[in-house]
């Protein structure tokens, strides 16, 4: 299918981004969002990717996943626009729609949702604060679950170099919930 898809991409087939978008649009919005830390640069982002791609679909070489090949330019995308100036200069953000929804909903819950939902947010946050180059790989192991070897492909980096990112940021990760107040229950 996924094949398909790209032959039709390739003959300019708007369908074929279509489903494209549909198969893959919540990855790239959810790797930018976690990377930008900011919902609507990661949408923008999000939508230049899939414009990008189907404009240069012949550039694909078939070497990796078609998915790894968006997240790459993702990945891109978010590094050209944390470089801005003017991404230094933001002093706040909005709350989206869907935060707003979450925030309504948490009003009948249980205590047990509700933690669940503060542990949520409080790794989301943890994430991103963390140095860009252990966010990376982070958010690529864990929310996308790609392997070392495909993460290495995505950020063109050797698979050691990605093993040690993510060791390391694993040790930050933990460090910095500890110093939160989180503790480890497998620990115990």
């Amino acid at each position: 299918m996924e094949q398909q898809a790209i032959e039709r991409l390739k003959s300019g087939d708007g369908s074929a981004l279509k489903w494209l978008m549909k198969q893959y649009g919540n990855d790239i919005l959810r790797t930018a969002a976690l990377l930008l830390k900011d919902h609507h640069l990661a949408e923008d982002v999000s939508q230049e990717v899939f414009i990008t791609a189907f404009q240069k679909i012949n550039q694909y070489r078939g070497d990796g996943s078609l998915r790894g090949w968006l997240l790459q330019m993702t990945i891109n995308r978010c590094r050209s626009k944390m470089r801005l100036v003017s991404w230094k200069r933001l002093l706040f953000r909005e709350t989206t729609g869907e935060e707003m929804k979450v925030h309504s909903h948490m009003i009948n819950s249980t205590d047990a949702e509700i933690e669940r939902w503060a542990l949520s947010l409080s790794l989301r946050e943890t994430i991103e604060a963390m140095p860009l180059k252990y966010r990376e790989v982070i958010v690529l192991y864990y929310y996308q679950e790609l392997t070392s070897k495909e993460i290495a492909q995505v950020l063109g980096e050797s698979e050691n170099t990605i093993k040690s990112k993510l060791l390391r940021g694993r040790r930050l990760l933990r460090h910095q919930l500890e110093e939160g107040g989180w503790q480890d229950e497998t620990r115990a």
